[in-house]
């Protein structure tokens, strides 16, 4: 079990590194363009930018299932990679249809991971909240400039 729970430690903090090096990564892209956003608001722009970052935050979910299926994988938990992977986002995503298990041994990292992705999904929500307020509040600013 304690075996399992450092595992699990180890991964979950991983990922959370993975995750944090991306939005920030995304954050300082967002800030080094909002200089021509703001003066030049362009709704073609806001969209490419909120697709851009939808695209870039999944694929920071699907590297951080990834990095949970490869120790799955390595440890030869399931039958193949295809198995440790779907395991894998049915746990991240806390859909978990049961249909395929961890060892008992392991089994505390299927909940760890469940964790882990509610976070994370969390976290991304609240980033792209941030992106969104800010995009009304510069289209807001936008306004009041060309009308003032």
């Amino acid at each position: 079990m304690l075996r399992g729970l450092g595992t699990g430690l180890t991964l979950v903090s991983l990922s959370a590194v993975i995750h944090t090096i991306g939005l920030v990564l995304v954050a300082d892209w967002l800030i080094k363009r909002r200089p021509t956003a703001e003066r030049e608001f362009n709704i073609k722009r806001y969209t490419l930018q909120l697709t851009s970052v939808f695209a870039v935050i999944v694929l920071l979910h699907l590297v951080e299932t990834l990095v949970w299926a490869a120790f799955y994988d390595l440890w030869s938990l399931f039958g193949d990679f295809e198995t440790s992977w779907y395991f894998s986002l049915g746990s991240y995503t806390t859909i978990g249809y049961g249909d395929v298990v961890l060892p008992a041994r392991w089994r505390m990292l299927g909940g760890l991971e469940g964790i882990t992705g509610v976070l994370l999904c969390g976290l991304s929500t609240a980033f792209l909240f941030a992106i969104v307020n800010e995009m009304f509040a510069s289209r807001a600013r936008h306004r009041s400039w060309r009308s003032g």
